[in-house]
């Protein structure tokens, strides 16, 4: 069996591990994103040369706008310096191994249409709710990307809050909604914690259900403008299926106040958590070699 080497690129860490080409994951770690790209490539290349195993491959799975034929990274992310230098190229001269890369959302939703919730679908659409939104559009189990490379970017999506406030749809992303939690409570909040407290703070209590309203309108839209079999929830929110259940019935609730409504998206968390980039990046690489 073809064992490969896999990549999850991240602001803060670098996530790695051997997987099989049945995408079961061998070994994994991680270690803290280095300053600049010669440093990053330097500890990929101690990485690879740590092992034994004989690789058949390197699998990335990339902030920003990914161009997975060219191998370069446009748009803009958290770690800066990949966005100009031709990262394929450039791993593979160091690596002596064939390289694919693709967008961190589109890995995540890639690793849902191969093994996880979204295996028996063919067009699904993927939603991640974190520090932004992002997302991914997969038609006939493939990534559609977009003449610009931008589809999926939901966070993007024109949208006036409950509270009649225009802006985008990124103001639904964990980390705007902690944000303002932390504002209005004047101390800092993560979402675990907000999530815990809802039943002993109206002020949280409140902003979580404009949230559950806000999420329901563009999730509405999504399913109206592609027409998805599903709509898959990644992000930290994913592993709380109460959360899951909650964005469910607001969505149903809101299909029911419009007439014109026939609809009921399907609302379903991601199967991998955490592990979901590493698992698409690789299915990425087997569907381009």
């Amino acid at each position: 069996m073809k064992n490969y080497l896999v990549f999850d690129f991240g602001g803060s860490s670098i996530k790695y591990g051997v997987l099989s080409e049945n995408g079961n994951i061998l070994e994994q770690s991680s270690f803290n994103t280095p300053n600049s790209l010669e440093d990053l490539y330097f500890e990929i290349s101690k990485i690879k040369n740590s092992y034994t195993y004989k690789f058949s491959g390197v699998a990335l799975s990339c902030p920003g706008a990914v161009n997975t034929d060219t191998g370069f990274v446009a748009g803009v992310s958290a770690l800066p310096y990949i966005h100009g230098p031709n990262i394929k190229k450039d791993l593979e001269d160091i690596l002596n191994l064939k390289v694919h890369l693709e967008n961190d959302a589109n890995c995540a939703a890639l690793a849902e249409v191969w093994l996880g919730e979204a295996k028996f679908n063919d067009d699904v659409v993927f939603i991640v709710l974190g520090t932004g939104v992002g997302g991914a559009i997969v038609k006939n189990k493939q990534i559609h990307k977009g003449k610009n490379l931008q589809a999926g970017e939901f966070g993007i999506m024109y949208f006036e809050s409950e509270k009649g406030i225009p802006g985008t749809w990124g103001s639904v992303s964990i980390g705007q909604l902690t944000s303002r939690i932390s504002k209005k409570l004047n101390r800092n909040i993560n979402g675990i914690e907000l999530f815990n407290l809802i039943d002993e703070n109206e002020i949280i209590s409140n902003e979580v259900k404009n949230w559950y309203s806000d999420l329901a309108k563009g999730i509405l839209t999504i399913q109206y403008i592609y027409d998805p079999e599903k709509i898959i929830i990644g992000g930290g929110v994913s592993a709380n299926q109460t959360i899951i259940n909650n964005i469910q019935k607001s969505v149903t609730d809101l299909v029911n106040k419009i007439d014109s409504a026939t609809i009921y998206p399907k609302i379903k968390s991601c199967k991998f958590n955490n592990n979901s980039n590493l698992i698409g990046a690789l299915y990425n690489f087997l569907q381009n070699s």
